[in-house]
Protein backbone atom coordinates (compact mmCIF):
# COMPACT_ATOMS: atom_id res chain seq x y z
CA UNK A 1 0.00 0.00 0.00
CA UNK A 2 -0.95 -1.83 1.74
CA UNK A 3 -0.54 -0.15 -1.84
CA UNK A 4 -1.10 0.31 1.63
CA UNK A 5 1.75 -0.11 0.43
CA UNK A 6 1.38 -1.38 3.59
CA UNK A 7 -0.86 -1.27 2.33
CA UNK A 8 1.75 -1.52 -0.38
CA UNK A 9 2.87 -4.47 1.36
CA UNK A 10 2.20 -7.49 -0.99
CA UNK A 11 1.69 -5.45 -3.99
CA UNK A 12 4.90 -6.89 -5.32
CA UNK A 13 3.70 -10.93 -5.64
CA UNK A 14 3.64 -11.53 -9.26
CA UNK A 15 6.18 -9.24 -10.34
CA UNK A 16 8.66 -10.22 -8.01
CA UNK A 17 8.40 -14.01 -8.97
CA UNK A 18 8.67 -12.50 -12.63
CA UNK A 19 11.70 -10.97 -11.69
CA UNK A 20 13.00 -14.24 -10.51
CA UNK A 21 11.76 -15.88 -13.59
CA UNK A 22 13.64 -13.77 -15.85
CA UNK A 23 16.81 -12.51 -14.21
CA UNK A 24 17.79 -15.95 -12.36
CA UNK A 25 18.93 -14.28 -9.70
CA UNK A 26 17.82 -16.75 -7.16
CA UNK A 27 16.37 -19.92 -6.60
CA UNK A 28 13.87 -19.55 -4.33
CA UNK A 29 12.68 -22.48 -2.45
CA UNK A 30 8.87 -21.93 -1.94
CA UNK A 31 9.36 -24.66 0.70
CA UNK A 32 10.74 -22.04 3.26
CA UNK A 33 8.56 -20.92 5.90
CA UNK A 34 6.36 -17.57 5.22
CA UNK A 35 8.22 -13.90 6.56
CA UNK A 36 7.49 -12.51 9.54
CA UNK A 37 4.63 -10.34 8.92
CA UNK A 38 2.09 -10.50 6.60
CA UNK A 39 3.75 -8.68 3.91
CA UNK A 40 7.02 -10.69 3.90
CA UNK A 41 4.45 -14.33 4.01
CA UNK A 42 3.25 -12.75 0.47
CA UNK A 43 6.52 -11.80 -0.75
CA UNK A 44 8.40 -15.09 0.18
CA UNK A 45 5.47 -16.74 -1.71
CA UNK A 46 6.09 -14.97 -4.66
CA UNK A 47 10.20 -16.26 -4.44
CA UNK A 48 8.81 -19.56 -5.83
CA UNK A 49 6.30 -19.52 -8.00
CA UNK A 50 7.50 -22.58 -9.59
CA UNK A 51 7.14 -24.87 -6.30
CA UNK A 52 4.34 -25.38 -3.78
CA UNK A 53 4.68 -21.84 -1.73
CA UNK A 54 4.24 -23.95 1.53
CA UNK A 55 4.16 -20.90 3.17
CA UNK A 56 3.87 -21.30 6.50
CA UNK A 57 4.70 -25.41 6.02
CA UNK A 58 4.34 -28.41 3.52
CA UNK A 59 1.15 -29.41 1.74
CA UNK A 60 -0.31 -31.50 4.79
CA UNK A 61 -3.88 -32.69 2.60
CA UNK A 62 -5.13 -36.13 3.87
CA UNK A 63 -4.75 -38.81 1.38
CA UNK A 64 -8.31 -39.50 2.09
CA UNK A 65 -10.08 -36.18 2.12
CA UNK A 66 -12.33 -35.63 -1.06
CA UNK A 67 -11.38 -33.14 -3.70
CA UNK A 68 -11.35 -29.61 -2.31
CA UNK A 69 -14.32 -27.63 -4.39
CA UNK A 70 -13.30 -26.41 -7.74
CA UNK A 71 -13.95 -22.87 -6.79
CA UNK A 72 -11.95 -23.18 -3.36
CA UNK A 73 -9.04 -21.22 -4.93
CA UNK A 74 -10.84 -18.57 -6.04
CA UNK A 75 -13.11 -18.23 -2.87
CA UNK A 76 -9.56 -18.04 -1.19
CA UNK A 77 -8.88 -14.98 -3.09
CA UNK A 78 -11.70 -13.53 -2.93
CA UNK A 79 -10.83 -13.13 1.30
CA UNK A 80 -7.64 -11.44 0.56
CA UNK A 81 -9.67 -9.12 -1.71
CA UNK A 82 -11.56 -8.72 1.04
CA UNK A 83 -8.82 -7.71 3.67
CA UNK A 84 -7.16 -5.52 1.02
CA UNK A 85 -10.01 -3.95 0.10
CA UNK A 86 -10.41 -2.52 4.43
CA UNK A 87 -7.18 -0.91 4.16
CA UNK A 88 -7.83 1.35 1.14
CA UNK A 89 -11.30 2.14 1.52
CA UNK A 90 -10.83 4.98 3.89
CA UNK A 91 -8.08 6.77 2.12
CA UNK A 92 -10.18 9.27 0.57
CA UNK A 93 -11.83 10.23 3.42
CA UNK A 94 -8.58 10.53 5.75
CA UNK A 95 -8.60 14.50 5.08
CA UNK A 96 -12.66 14.49 6.02
CA UNK A 97 -11.24 13.19 9.51
CA UNK A 98 -9.25 15.88 10.05
CA UNK A 99 -11.32 18.55 9.26
CA UNK A 100 -13.89 16.91 11.59
CA UNK A 101 -11.73 16.43 14.73
CA UNK A 102 -9.27 19.32 14.02
CA UNK A 103 -6.48 16.43 15.12
CA UNK A 104 -4.33 17.88 12.43
CA UNK A 105 -1.33 16.53 10.26
CA UNK A 106 0.14 14.35 13.30
CA UNK A 107 -3.08 13.59 14.54
CA UNK A 108 -3.72 12.11 11.48
CA UNK A 109 -0.31 10.32 10.71
CA UNK A 110 -0.31 8.91 13.87
CA UNK A 111 -3.39 6.97 13.32
CA UNK A 112 -1.96 5.87 9.56
CA UNK A 113 1.06 4.25 11.43
CA UNK A 114 -0.82 2.13 14.13
CA UNK A 115 -1.16 -0.14 10.96
CA UNK A 116 2.86 -0.59 10.41
CA UNK A 117 3.21 -0.56 13.80
CA UNK A 118 0.97 -3.36 14.88
CA UNK A 119 2.59 -5.43 11.74
CA UNK A 120 5.66 -4.58 13.61
CA UNK A 121 4.96 -5.63 17.05
CA UNK A 122 2.92 -8.80 15.64
CA UNK A 123 5.25 -10.27 13.05
CA UNK A 124 7.28 -12.50 15.46
CA UNK A 125 4.06 -14.39 16.21
CA UNK A 126 1.73 -14.05 13.57
CA UNK A 127 4.22 -15.20 10.87
CA UNK A 128 4.49 -18.73 12.84
CA UNK A 129 0.74 -19.01 13.57
CA UNK A 130 -1.11 -20.74 10.22
CA UNK A 131 1.23 -23.41 11.35
CA UNK A 132 0.23 -23.74 14.80
CA UNK A 133 -3.81 -23.19 14.27
CA UNK A 134 -4.48 -23.79 10.82
CA UNK A 135 -5.12 -21.93 7.49
CA UNK A 136 -9.08 -21.49 7.90
CA UNK A 137 -8.42 -19.83 11.97
CA UNK A 138 -6.43 -17.64 9.97
CA UNK A 139 -8.45 -16.78 6.99
CA UNK A 140 -11.57 -16.52 8.73
CA UNK A 141 -10.05 -13.84 11.56
CA UNK A 142 -8.36 -11.69 8.76
CA UNK A 143 -11.82 -11.24 7.26
CA UNK A 144 -13.57 -10.69 10.65
CA UNK A 145 -11.16 -8.31 11.49
CA UNK A 146 -10.90 -6.41 8.26
CA UNK A 147 -15.18 -5.94 8.75
CA UNK A 148 -14.74 -4.80 12.50
CA UNK A 149 -12.29 -1.99 10.77
CA UNK A 150 -15.04 -0.82 8.44
CA UNK A 151 -17.42 -1.31 10.70
CA UNK A 152 -15.58 0.93 13.02
CA UNK A 153 -15.42 3.95 10.77
CA UNK A 154 -19.00 4.03 9.65
CA UNK A 155 -20.14 4.15 13.58
CA UNK A 156 -17.55 6.94 14.79
CA UNK A 157 -15.75 8.47 11.24
CA UNK A 158 -12.68 10.53 12.81
CA UNK A 159 -8.94 10.23 13.90
CA UNK A 160 -9.68 7.73 16.93
CA UNK A 161 -11.88 5.32 15.04
CA UNK A 162 -9.15 5.54 12.53
CA UNK A 163 -6.90 4.35 14.75
CA UNK A 164 -8.57 1.56 16.39
CA UNK A 165 -9.45 0.50 12.35
CA UNK A 166 -5.46 0.51 11.81
CA UNK A 167 -4.77 -1.60 14.02
CA UNK A 168 -7.45 -4.29 13.30
CA UNK A 169 -6.09 -3.97 9.81
CA UNK A 170 -2.72 -4.85 10.69
CA UNK A 171 -3.77 -7.48 12.71
CA UNK A 172 -6.13 -8.88 9.69
CA UNK A 173 -3.37 -8.56 6.86
CA UNK A 174 -0.79 -10.17 9.67
CA UNK A 175 -3.26 -12.96 9.96
CA UNK A 176 -5.14 -13.80 6.23
CA UNK A 177 -1.90 -13.55 3.73
CA UNK A 178 0.85 -16.26 4.83
CA UNK A 179 -2.78 -18.52 6.09
CA UNK A 180 -4.22 -17.74 2.39
CA UNK A 181 -1.38 -18.81 0.29
CA UNK A 182 -0.13 -21.93 1.95
CA UNK A 183 -3.97 -22.86 1.88
CA UNK A 184 -4.77 -22.04 -1.95
CA UNK A 185 -1.73 -23.65 -3.01
CA UNK A 186 -2.57 -26.99 -1.09
CA UNK A 187 -6.05 -27.35 -2.03
CA UNK A 188 -4.73 -26.49 -5.60
CA UNK A 189 -3.13 -30.20 -5.21
CA UNK A 190 0.33 -29.01 -4.49
CA UNK A 191 3.24 -28.88 -7.03
CA UNK A 192 4.50 -26.40 -9.01
CA UNK A 193 1.28 -26.42 -11.14
CA UNK A 194 -1.53 -25.61 -8.17
CA UNK A 195 1.46 -23.35 -6.83
CA UNK A 196 1.78 -20.96 -9.95
CA UNK A 197 -1.84 -21.05 -9.97
CA UNK A 198 -2.48 -20.26 -5.59
CA UNK A 199 0.04 -17.23 -6.17
CA UNK A 200 -1.39 -15.89 -9.20
CA UNK A 201 -4.96 -15.61 -7.14
CA UNK A 202 -3.68 -14.29 -4.16
CA UNK A 203 -1.30 -11.42 -6.29
CA UNK A 204 -4.36 -10.58 -8.08
CA UNK A 205 -6.63 -10.43 -5.23
CA UNK A 206 -3.83 -8.13 -3.46
CA UNK A 207 -3.20 -5.85 -6.34
CA UNK A 208 -6.58 -5.56 -7.37
CA UNK A 209 -8.01 -4.32 -3.62
CA UNK A 210 -5.26 -2.01 -3.54
CA UNK A 211 -5.62 -0.15 -6.36
CA UNK A 212 -9.36 -0.58 -6.45
CA UNK A 213 -10.75 0.30 -2.77
CA UNK A 214 -9.39 3.58 -2.77
CA UNK A 215 -10.98 4.69 -6.20
CA UNK A 216 -14.33 3.26 -5.45
CA UNK A 217 -14.25 5.78 -2.39
CA UNK A 218 -12.81 8.20 -4.24
CA UNK A 219 -16.24 8.52 -6.89
CA UNK A 220 -18.72 8.02 -4.31
CA UNK A 221 -16.93 11.06 -2.06
CA UNK A 222 -17.24 13.48 -5.29
CA UNK A 223 -20.92 12.32 -5.57
CA UNK A 224 -21.29 13.39 -2.47
CA UNK A 225 -18.59 15.75 -1.07
CA UNK A 226 -19.99 15.88 2.65
CA UNK A 227 -20.12 11.99 2.63
CA UNK A 228 -18.39 10.19 5.88
CA UNK A 229 -20.21 6.94 5.60
CA UNK A 230 -19.73 6.48 1.41
CA UNK A 231 -21.69 3.28 0.18
CA UNK A 232 -18.01 1.42 -0.10
CA UNK A 233 -17.99 0.84 3.64
CA UNK A 234 -21.65 -1.30 3.89
CA UNK A 235 -20.44 -3.01 0.42
CA UNK A 236 -18.07 -4.07 2.62
CA UNK A 237 -19.16 -5.15 5.16
CA UNK A 238 -21.96 -7.32 2.91
CA UNK A 239 -19.23 -8.90 1.16
CA UNK A 240 -17.21 -9.68 4.37
CA UNK A 241 -20.41 -11.38 5.86
CA UNK A 242 -21.31 -13.34 2.53
CA UNK A 243 -17.33 -14.64 2.59
CA UNK A 244 -17.47 -16.38 5.84
CA UNK A 245 -19.48 -19.18 5.21
CA UNK A 246 -18.36 -20.34 2.20
CA UNK A 247 -14.61 -20.02 3.72
CA UNK A 248 -15.54 -22.13 6.77
CA UNK A 249 -16.91 -24.64 4.60
CA UNK A 250 -13.67 -25.76 3.14
CA UNK A 251 -11.41 -28.76 4.06
CA UNK A 252 -8.70 -27.44 6.82
CA UNK A 253 -5.21 -28.58 5.22
CA UNK A 254 -3.20 -28.44 8.33
CA UNK A 255 -3.69 -32.41 9.67
CA UNK A 256 -1.90 -31.45 12.71
CA UNK A 257 0.14 -28.56 14.46
CA UNK A 258 3.41 -28.15 13.93
CA UNK A 259 5.53 -28.49 16.85
CA UNK A 260 8.93 -27.71 16.33
CA UNK A 261 10.37 -24.74 17.49
CA UNK A 262 9.05 -21.84 19.46
CA UNK A 263 6.13 -19.45 18.62
CA UNK A 264 7.87 -16.70 17.65
CA UNK A 265 9.70 -16.08 14.59
CA UNK A 266 12.81 -13.48 14.67
CA UNK A 267 13.42 -11.44 11.52
CA UNK A 268 16.64 -11.51 9.76
CA UNK A 269 19.17 -9.32 8.30
CA UNK A 270 21.61 -10.23 5.85
CA UNK A 271 25.13 -9.48 5.39
CA UNK A 272 25.50 -7.05 2.12
CA UNK A 273 21.62 -5.92 1.99
CA UNK A 274 21.85 -3.26 4.58
CA UNK A 275 21.77 -0.24 1.78
CA UNK A 276 18.89 -2.26 -0.52
CA UNK A 277 17.33 -2.69 2.87
CA UNK A 278 17.20 0.68 3.81
CA UNK A 279 16.69 2.52 0.85
CA UNK A 280 12.92 1.28 1.37
CA UNK A 281 12.66 3.70 4.77
CA UNK A 282 12.80 7.13 2.28
CA UNK A 283 10.52 4.87 -0.06
CA UNK A 284 7.74 4.05 2.09
CA UNK A 285 7.94 7.16 4.07
CA UNK A 286 7.52 9.38 1.28
CA UNK A 287 4.51 7.20 0.01
CA UNK A 288 3.05 7.72 3.14
CA UNK A 289 3.73 11.18 3.92
CA UNK A 290 1.70 11.80 0.37
CA UNK A 291 -1.18 9.77 2.12
CA UNK A 292 -1.30 11.59 5.26
CA UNK A 293 0.20 15.19 5.20
CA UNK A 294 -0.52 15.64 1.70
CA UNK A 295 -4.25 14.86 2.51
CA UNK A 296 -4.61 16.63 5.28
CA UNK A 297 -2.68 20.20 3.99
CA UNK A 298 -4.39 19.90 0.47
CA UNK A 299 -8.02 19.98 2.71
CA UNK A 300 -6.83 22.94 4.84
CA UNK A 301 -6.68 24.49 1.18
CA UNK A 302 -10.40 23.75 0.22
CA UNK A 303 -8.70 20.75 -2.21
CA UNK A 304 -10.18 18.00 -0.43
CA UNK A 305 -10.44 15.71 -3.23
CA UNK A 306 -6.80 16.26 -4.31
CA UNK A 307 -4.92 14.17 -1.91
CA UNK A 308 -6.86 11.26 -2.44
CA UNK A 309 -6.68 11.69 -6.31
CA UNK A 310 -2.92 11.79 -5.55
CA UNK A 311 -2.52 8.96 -3.45
CA UNK A 312 -4.86 6.67 -5.61
CA UNK A 313 -2.72 7.79 -8.49
CA UNK A 314 0.37 6.48 -6.83
CA UNK A 315 -0.59 3.58 -5.80
CA UNK A 316 -2.60 2.64 -9.21
CA UNK A 317 0.72 3.37 -11.30
CA UNK A 318 2.87 1.99 -9.09
CA UNK A 319 1.46 -1.38 -9.14
CA UNK A 320 1.39 -1.36 -13.18
CA UNK A 321 5.24 -0.19 -13.07
CA UNK A 322 5.88 -3.35 -11.13
CA UNK A 323 5.05 -5.59 -14.42
CA UNK A 324 6.95 -2.98 -16.56
CA UNK A 325 10.36 -3.17 -14.25
CA UNK A 326 10.38 -6.69 -13.10
CA UNK A 327 13.59 -7.78 -14.98
CA UNK A 328 16.14 -5.12 -13.67
CA UNK A 329 19.28 -6.29 -11.34
CA UNK A 330 18.24 -5.95 -8.02
CA UNK A 331 20.84 -3.41 -6.93
CA UNK A 332 20.39 -1.47 -9.81
CA UNK A 333 16.60 -1.09 -9.41
CA UNK A 334 16.84 0.33 -5.85
CA UNK A 335 19.54 2.89 -6.93
CA UNK A 336 17.34 3.78 -10.07
CA UNK A 337 14.55 4.33 -7.96
CA UNK A 338 16.39 6.51 -5.00
CA UNK A 339 16.83 8.27 -8.45
CA UNK A 340 13.57 8.96 -9.28
CA UNK A 341 12.17 8.97 -5.71
CA UNK A 342 13.68 12.45 -5.50
CA UNK A 343 12.25 13.55 -8.70
CA UNK A 344 8.68 12.42 -7.27
CA UNK A 345 9.19 13.65 -4.23
CA UNK A 346 10.41 17.25 -5.27
CA UNK A 347 7.46 17.78 -8.28
CA UNK A 348 4.84 16.07 -5.30
CA UNK A 349 5.62 18.14 -2.30
CA UNK A 350 5.59 21.52 -4.87
CA UNK A 351 2.02 20.90 -5.56
CA UNK A 352 0.73 20.38 -2.17
CA UNK A 353 2.29 23.50 -0.77
CA UNK A 354 1.00 25.26 -3.66
CA UNK A 355 -2.18 23.29 -4.28
CA UNK A 356 -1.03 23.13 -7.80
CA UNK A 357 -2.47 19.96 -9.15
CA UNK A 358 -0.79 18.92 -12.13
CA UNK A 359 2.62 19.16 -10.02
CA UNK A 360 0.83 17.03 -7.29
CA UNK A 361 -0.35 14.29 -9.88
CA UNK A 362 2.41 14.06 -11.80
CA UNK A 363 5.06 13.51 -8.53
CA UNK A 364 2.60 11.25 -7.11
CA UNK A 365 2.83 9.07 -10.73
CA UNK A 366 6.44 9.30 -10.53
CA UNK A 367 6.78 8.44 -7.01
CA UNK A 368 4.71 5.28 -6.96
CA UNK A 369 6.87 4.44 -10.17
CA UNK A 370 10.29 5.38 -8.20
CA UNK A 371 9.07 3.08 -5.07
CA UNK A 372 7.30 0.47 -6.19
CA UNK A 373 8.61 -0.43 -9.52
CA UNK A 374 12.56 0.01 -8.37
CA UNK A 375 13.21 0.29 -4.90
CA UNK A 376 10.46 -2.02 -3.43
CA UNK A 377 10.73 -4.88 -6.20
CA UNK A 378 15.02 -4.24 -5.71
CA UNK A 379 15.38 -4.25 -2.40
CA UNK A 380 12.97 -7.34 -1.88
CA UNK A 381 15.37 -9.32 -4.44
CA UNK A 382 18.50 -8.71 -3.02
CA UNK A 383 17.69 -10.24 0.49
CA UNK A 384 16.18 -12.83 -1.54
CA UNK A 385 18.68 -13.75 -3.31
CA UNK A 386 21.45 -13.17 -0.41
CA UNK A 387 19.81 -15.69 2.04
CA UNK A 388 18.12 -19.35 1.85
CA UNK A 389 16.11 -21.88 3.36
CA UNK A 390 14.33 -20.70 6.82
CA UNK A 391 17.10 -17.16 6.33
CA UNK A 392 15.47 -16.69 3.77
CA UNK A 393 11.49 -16.26 5.56
CA UNK A 394 13.67 -14.19 8.20
CA UNK A 395 15.53 -12.00 5.54
CA UNK A 396 11.81 -10.91 3.91
CA UNK A 397 10.47 -10.33 7.23
CA UNK A 398 13.35 -8.31 8.33
CA UNK A 399 13.05 -6.14 5.24
CA UNK A 400 9.40 -5.61 5.82
CA UNK A 401 10.60 -4.57 9.34
CA UNK A 402 12.70 -1.84 7.96
CA UNK A 403 9.33 -0.94 5.21
CA UNK A 404 6.89 -0.56 8.18
CA UNK A 405 9.20 1.24 10.37
CA UNK A 406 9.80 4.10 7.37
CA UNK A 407 5.91 3.75 6.50
CA UNK A 408 5.37 4.74 10.25
CA UNK A 409 7.81 7.05 11.56
CA UNK A 410 8.63 9.06 8.65
CA UNK A 411 4.49 9.94 8.20
CA UNK A 412 4.52 10.88 11.81
CA UNK A 413 7.72 12.88 12.04
CA UNK A 414 6.25 14.89 8.85
CA UNK A 415 2.96 15.27 10.67
CA UNK A 416 4.05 16.69 13.62
CA UNK A 417 6.55 18.79 11.75
CA UNK A 418 3.57 20.29 9.31
CA UNK A 419 1.55 21.45 12.68
CA UNK A 420 4.52 22.82 14.55
CA UNK A 421 6.61 24.57 11.89
CA UNK A 422 4.21 24.35 8.74
CA UNK A 423 3.78 22.47 5.53
CA UNK A 424 6.38 24.49 3.18
CA UNK A 425 9.33 23.70 6.08
CA UNK A 426 8.30 20.41 7.14
CA UNK A 427 8.01 19.21 2.85
CA UNK A 428 10.64 20.95 2.26
CA UNK A 429 13.02 19.31 5.23
CA UNK A 430 11.78 16.14 4.31
CA UNK A 431 12.85 15.83 0.65
CA UNK A 432 16.34 17.76 1.67
CA UNK A 433 16.32 13.92 3.96
CA UNK A 434 15.23 12.57 1.15
CA UNK A 435 18.08 13.74 -1.37
CA UNK A 436 20.78 12.98 1.30
CA UNK A 437 19.82 9.45 2.14
CA UNK A 438 19.02 9.03 -1.57
CA UNK A 439 22.71 10.25 -2.10
CA UNK A 440 24.25 8.10 0.44
CA UNK A 441 22.61 4.78 0.21
CA UNK A 442 23.39 4.82 -3.77
CA UNK A 443 27.28 5.34 -3.49
CA UNK A 444 26.70 2.77 -0.78
CA UNK A 445 24.79 0.17 -2.99
CA UNK A 446 27.67 0.77 -5.66
CA UNK A 447 30.50 0.19 -3.29
CA UNK A 448 28.82 -3.70 -2.09
CA UNK A 449 28.57 -3.85 -5.80
CA UNK A 450 32.28 -3.85 -6.43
Amino acid sequence: MAVDPGDGGDVGLAAVAQQQRRGGMWGCNAGDDAGATAAPQADDRAGGLDQVPRGPQAPRVPPDRDAPPRHAVPLIGLAVFTVGLATTIPLPLYGAYVARGGHGAGGLALAFACYAITLILTAPLLGPLPDRIGRKPCVLAGVLLAALSTLALMIVPDIPALAAARIAQGLAMGCVTGAAAAWAAELSGGGPAGGRRAAGVVAAATVGSFGLGGVLTLLAVWADPATLRPPTFPAHLVLAAALLWPVARLPETLRAPVTRGGWLRRPAFPCGTLATTLAIIPAWGTTGTLLTSGQAVLTAQDMPLAGPLAGCAMMAIGVAAQRGFAHVAPRRAVRIGLAVLVLGAGTGFLGTVTGWLAPLLAGAVIIGIGVYGFVYLGGLAAVAEAASGEDRARAVAGYFVAAHLGFSAVPLATGLAVDAVGAAAALGGLWAGILAAALALGLAIGRDRR
